[in-house]
């Protein structure tokens, strides 16, 4: 059972001078890799929570997702922790952009202390984002990767740009929450699985199903 309740926009109080993660995503589905990344973040950072902003619809992707409700209730079947939090606040902030939702947190939040969590795919694709180079300048970042992390860091794309401080950490520590900085965690163990290789294993049985069924 979480130790907190969800976060919503009537209970900001109650987070002051908290450490929180950030794993925003469609969640479509949820799978045991945000889980990893999650825990793995709560204990490199010493977060007190961690919160999966489960978004509307992903800006960036063309997949249509679950509805939102039936992805809140896959991830709140999956997660198992007291520390993490299933959250659609994106929908009551109106946002679906992150440097919007994270701009809009920060003022209703705003003796809170964010990091935005993410694994190796979003960040070789953060420059992409929208607004993206403004977003690193509202929140830190938090960048799981395996081993050779110092090469992997220096091959990101979003690496390029001067005003980013980059931080390569093997142990936990409360390091400062200031925007500017990318942590990256290097991870002996990563779970190997993405939402986007479930949906094209579901969609491959269902084929087989329907051809076995004529």
């Amino acid at each position: 059972m979480s130790v907190f309740s969800k976060p919503h926009l009537l209970n900001s109080p109650r987070w002051k001078n908290m450490r929180v993660g950030l794993l925003g995503g469609s969640f479509n589905p949820p799978h045991a890799g945000h889980v990893h990344i999650s825990l793995a973040a709560l204990k490199g950072l010493q977060l007190d929570a961690v919160w999966w902003l489960v978004s509307p619809q992903n800006p960036i992707k063309d997949v249509k997702a679950l509805p939102l409700a039936k992805r809140i209730a896959l991830c709140q079947k999956l997660v198992d922790h007291p520390k993490i939090l299933v959250s659609d606040i994106e929908k009551d902030l109106g946002t679906s952009i992150t440097y919007h939702s994270i701009r809009k947190l920060k003022r209703r939040y705003p003796c809170a202390q964010f990091v935005w969590i993410s694994g190796m795919d979003n960040a070789l694709s953060l420059h992409k984002w929208h607004y993206w180079r403004e977003l690193l300048d509202e929140i830190p970042m938090l960048h799981l990767t395996r081993s050779p992390a110092r090469s992997l860091v220096s091959g990101c794309p979003y690496r390029m740009y001067g005003h980013q401080k980059h931080m390569v950490i093997d142990h936990g520590s409360a390091y400062p929450l200031d925007s500017g900085i990318s942590y990256w965690m290097m991870q002996k163990k990563m779970v190997n699985i993405s939402s986007t290789e479930i949906r094209h294993n579901a969609l491959k049985n269902n084929n087989k199903a329907t051809k076995t069924a004529d």
